[in-house]
C-alpha cells in the first residue's frame, strides 16, 4: 500500500472515530429523554409503594432486549465484514487475471 493510500486509510479511520463518537453522543441524549419519559410513565402506572419491584423487573426485560440487540448488530457487521472481504478477494483476482493495460 502506497503512502497516499496510507494517510487516506488513517484520515478515514480519523473521521470514523469522530462520526462514531458524535452518533454515541447523541444516542445519550435520546436515552436520557426516553429514560424521563419511561420514568414519568411508571409512576402514573405503578403505585408509589410497589414501583420498586417493577422497576427491577422493567430494567431486567429492558437489559435482555438492549443485549439481543447488540447481538444481532454485531453479528450483522461481522457478516459485513465478510461480504466486503470476499468482494475485495474477488476484485484482486479479477485484476490479477486482466491486469489493466498502461
Amino acid at each position: 500500500m502506497g503512502e497516499y493510500e496510507e494517510k487516506v486509510e488513517k484520515l478515514t479511520n480519523v473521521r470514523m472515530l469522530f462520526m462514531t463518537s458524535i452518533v454515541s453522543a447523541l444516542a445519550l441524549v435520546v436515552g436520557l429523554f426516553w429514560n424521563e419519559a419511561i420514568k414519568a410513565a411508571i409512576e402514573q402506572l405503578i403505585p408509589a409503594g410497589e414501583g420498586l419491584s417493577y422497576k427491577f423487573i422493567a430494567a431486567i426485560i429492558v437489559t435482555i432486549i438492549v443485549v439481543i440487540v447488540i447481538y444481532i448488530l454485531i453479528h450483522s457487521q461481522k457478516i459485513a465484514g465478510k461480504s466486503i472481504e470476499e468482494l475485495k478477494a474477488k476484485k484482486k483476482a479479477r485484476e490479477k487475471d486482466h491486469p489493466a493495460k498502461s
